[in-house]
């Protein structure tokens, strides 16, 4: 019976042993409160569906849940508001969870709520109370030892130090994050640390290190996948790019981002990508391209509102539609950008404002006396405003006139220069061809007859003076039977007409023009167009443009369109107001130089 109580006694003492150990083990393993769904899709960069899961699991628990749990969904939630920029939703969280960490004895919740804090606050620009909550961060980490924490301080420190434009005090903070890291071995947070000391040395205009460092978070992030983070990573390369002139390579990570960004469905990046775009067209001048950027990023920021990123859209776009001499829209997007600017300080002030209704506790007829002040003030900037329209109208019909004017006369310089042109050509044919501008045969046998038996690779090539020969040929076969006016004619055509082969007519108009056979027929269709118009305008008939194309031997519009503004730099309308132009200043100087009463 004894030995039996000994049995008994020692299983009871070694499940005691085994519960003492577990709680032991628990009690220094740190923080277990966690929801495994959540955390994959922080990792992966779902925050929408971060946000909706994490609503879901606290309409579901309620009050039941746990503190330390409600604490971890909060601090989650936090950061998904602030990944997807609803700064002010992110701080509610933020402020929620540090409400329940005063009961929490959970240290590494405790720290991520500060951190939330410090993070919120910083992007709503309230950099004195990020301090402070990096500071309580920084101190608890440093006396508890605790490396995660420390690293989440020392990122917060840098991103505030760069809020302040100090680069190389936040380049020390994210340094010493990284070889955190390392020493930890979180693999998963080195993406975030190249992404972070790159950026510093955008800042330092230091791009070689800043590419440097971005490589080597991408390399990383194809690992442990960020959506976010690569969108963002592609975006700093291409401003990096943008800043050392490369824009090839600037626009080639910039479509790389807006990739990433509609993959992800997130519309604000999308937004801001396409505002990069327009950024570097406004660089390069391209006003048109422009505006069609701006109604795809109008269309995303109707669908995801980002007043910030609006007020910089309107911004662009006023600037291109100024440039493109459109009065009424470059003012409808002042209009916008004033509106949504008032938006977002009225927003920002709107606590203030609350506090010192509470404060004072204004009554309604004071009420009713700031409303009639305020309409007052209304009215004062509709007469503002309508000062400023007027401006604005003045400015831009004086902008227009000196455009018109500067236009008119570059169309004249370029007509003049046609004309210019078509003399040399000419004179330039008279000097080196004589046969053809007087009308004499060339000479005999010029066109050496191609051998049945042979292929035109095969055949041996002509001397000069029968390339020359046949050159002047074709000329005089173009100017006199004028092919080039049938739309169907082809190589074959003049080939079998001039009896040579097509190695040999190629080489006869490459050793004696410097275009190709393409460009030799429509410049004779582009001259015939011009006599046309030319003839039009002398006899005072109307320019019928529609059909001018096929009277010149173009089979279609588009590429008559095309050549006639290759050659002349005009198109065949404006170059029909030039030609009138011209006319009447030569029938002035005529009558000008007559004698009275001829």
């Amino acid at each position: 019976m004894n030995d039996r109580f000994m049995t008994n006694l020692k299983s009871i003492w070694g499940g005691l042993s085994l519960l003492f150990v577990m709680a032991a083990l628990q009690a220094f393993s740190g923080s277990i409160v966690q929801d495994t769904l959540s955390e994959r899709l922080l990792r992966e960069g779902k925050y929408r569906m971060l946000s909706a899961r994490i609503d879901e699991q606290l309409k579901k628990g309620g009050r039941n849940n746990s503190n330390d749990l409600r604490l971890y969904y909060y601090n989650k939630l936090s950061m998904a508001h602030f990944r997807l920029n609803n700064f002010d939703s992110a701080m509610i969280c933020a402020r929620q969870a540090l409400l329940l960490s005063s009961s929490s004895k959970d240290s590494t919740l405790i720290g991520e709520a500060w951190k939330m804090m410090s993070y919120s606050f910083n992007r709503l620009g309230q950099l004195d109370s990020a301090i402070y909550f990096s500071n309580k961060l920084l101190n608890y980490a440093k006396r508890a030892g605790d490396d995660h924490q420390y690293r989440n301080a020392l990122i917060s420190m840098g991103t505030i130090l760069m809020q302040n434009q100090r680069p190389a005090d936040a380049l020390k903070n994210f340094t010493e994050a990284n070889r955190i890291n390392k020493q930890m071995n979180d693999t998963a947070f080195f993406s975030i640390d190249y992404f972070n000391i790159g950026l510093v040395h955008l800042k330092l205009k230091q791009y070689d290190s800043c590419l440097y460092y971005m490589r080597e978070a991408l390399g990383t992030l194809q690992k442990f996948r960020n959506p976010n983070l690569l969108l963002m990573t592609y975006g700093t390369m291409a401003d990096c790019y943008l800043a050392m002139g490369k824009k090839a390579d600037r626009m080639k990570y910039l479509l790389l981002a807006m990739d990433v960004a509609e993959q992800t469905g997130s519309s604000q990046f999308l937004a801001m990508g396409y505002c990069n775009l327009i950024e570097g067209c406004l660089i390069e001048r391209d006003f048109s391209l422009a505006v069609k950027y701006g109604f795809a990023a109008d269309s995303l920021l109707k669908k995801e509102p980002f007043p910030v990123q609006q007020m910089k859209l309107d911004s662009m776009m006023y600037v291109a539609f100024s440039r493109l001499s459109k009065p009424a829209e470059a003012l409808a997007r002042y209009m916008s950008f004033m509106k949504m600017k008032n938006q977002v300080i009225s927003e920002n002030q709107s606590a203030l404002l609350n506090r010192l209704m509470l404060e004072y506790n204004v009554k309604e007829k004071n009420l009713r006396i700031e409303k009639q002040e305020s309409d007052i003030r209304s009215k004062k900037k509709q007469l503002q405003l309508l000062g400023l329209l007027l401006v604005i109208t003045v400015f831009f019909i004086v902008r227009l006139t000196s455009q018109n004017n500067k236009l008119r006369k570059f169309r004249e310089s370029l007509y003049r220069k046609e004309k210019y042109l078509d003399k040399q050509i000419a004179e330039m044919i008279m000097y080196k061809f004589p046969s053809l501008t007087a009308n004499t045969p060339p000479p005999g046998n010029a066109a050496v007859q191609p051998d049945p038996g042979k292929t035109d690779e095969s055949m041996p090539p002509q001397d000069p003076l029968q390339q020359e020969a046949l050159y002047v040929r074709l000329l005089d076969v173009m100017e006199n039977q004028k092919l080039y006016l049938d739309i169907d004619m082809s190589l074959n055509t003049l080939v079998n007409l001039l009896g040579t082969n097509k190695t040999y007519l190629y080489q006869a108009i490459s050793s004696n023009s410097s275009e190709n056979f393409r460009g030799l027929i429509n410049r004779y269709r582009v001259n015939e167009a011009k006599r046309i118009i030319e003839e039009s305008v002398a006899r005072s008939l109307v320019f019928d443009g529609a059909s001018l194309y096929s009277a010149a031997g173009f089979n279609s519009s588009v590429s008559f369109f095309r050549a006639f503004k290759h050659y002349t730099g005009l198109t065949p309308k404006e170059y029909a107001v030039e030609t009138k132009k011209e006319a009447r200043k030569h029938t002035l100087e005529m009558a000008a130089d007559s004698p009275l009463g001829d």
